[in-house]
């Protein structure tokens, strides 16, 4: 299988598991010199809020992408990505999470995707759903899960 372009799902909270999910994504894509699609889903809220937080012109925003530049996670997997020498792309919309990151993965021709995630009781999923469970069942190429160190889960 080559390995040409890979998707990276990154979430509003990766924080807690940006290294995990970035040293996987160097591990898989470095060797075959892929390139690298962070993708970031905005809410309608979470969009409008960052506008705010920037103190940008509502009237005149800044793109999703540009606005995805910004988010901690994001600068951090791009440090690493550059100091690897891999190629990478930024891509956000403001969309509901499961569609967008679906909608990536299909725009980009991706030969894998990598999500982020932890465990989660099965009430929890009940109750909130759970967006990487429902991407790696309906994703068009092959799904790496990165989950949470069990230790950062306490």
């Amino acid at each position: 299988m080559a390995l040409e372009t890979v998707v990276v799902a990154v979430g509003p909270t990766e924080e807690r598991r940006v290294d995990q999910l970035t040293e996987t994504v160097l591990d898989v894509a470095g060797p075959h010199d892929a390139t690298v699609v962070l993708f970031h889903a905005f809410t309608e809220s979470a969009f409008e809020d960052g506008i705010e937080q920037y103190e940008e012109d509502p009237e005149d925003p800044p793109t999703p992408a540009e606005m995805t530049r910004r988010l901690e996670s994001v600068a951090r997997m791009m440090a690493e990505l550059e100091a690897a020498g891999l190629s990478y792309e930024i891509e956000s919309d403001i969309v509901d999470p499961k569609d967008g990151i679906l909608a990536a993965v299909e725009d980009a021709e991706a030969d894998m995707l990598f999500v982020g995630g932890r465990k989660r009781s099965t009430l929890g999923k009940a109750l909130a759903g759970n967006t990487a469970h429902q991407v790696m069942m309906n994703a068009g190429c092959p799904v790496v899960f990165v989950r949470q160190e069990i230790a950062d889960e306490e």
